[in-house]
């Protein structure tokens, strides 16, 4: 039995994947933004019911950097790299307005954008 592969997260939050696309050219890094594209939606960390922690790739898939768009002019996303840092393992939604939660992200924390 196959696995049905999680929704592009261009397709739930489209709003964000374009902020994130331009904020990544304009910082220099447009194969960083070209990987947007593949990202996948794979639900939201349950550490704690305040958690904005979004993760677009499957679990330990993670690395320790990360880029951060959070000054006055920007929306706080911070997004965490994939361990071959091609890519991105999920990103912290900190102050950026999602809109209300579409059907394809029924799962989405009450308190997140």
């Amino acid at each position: 039995m196959s696995e049905i592969e999680p929704p592009l997260l261009a397709d739930v939050y489209p709003a964000l994947v374009s902020f994130l696309d331009a904020a990544l050219v304009a910082e220099g890094e447009p194969a960083l933004a070209r990987a947007l594209a593949g990202l996948r939606l794979h639900g939201w960390c349950r550490c704690s019911a305040a958690c904005a922690y979004l993760r677009t790739a499957p679990a330990g898939r993670a690395d320790s950097a990360w880029i951060h768009f959070d000054n006055d002019e920007a929306p706080g996303v911070w997004l965490q790299l994939d361990r071959d840092r091609v890519s991105f393992a999920g990103m912290e939604i900190c102050g950026f307005d999602l809109g209300p939660a579409p059907d394809l992200d029924p799962d989405r924390p009450a308190g997140v954008g």
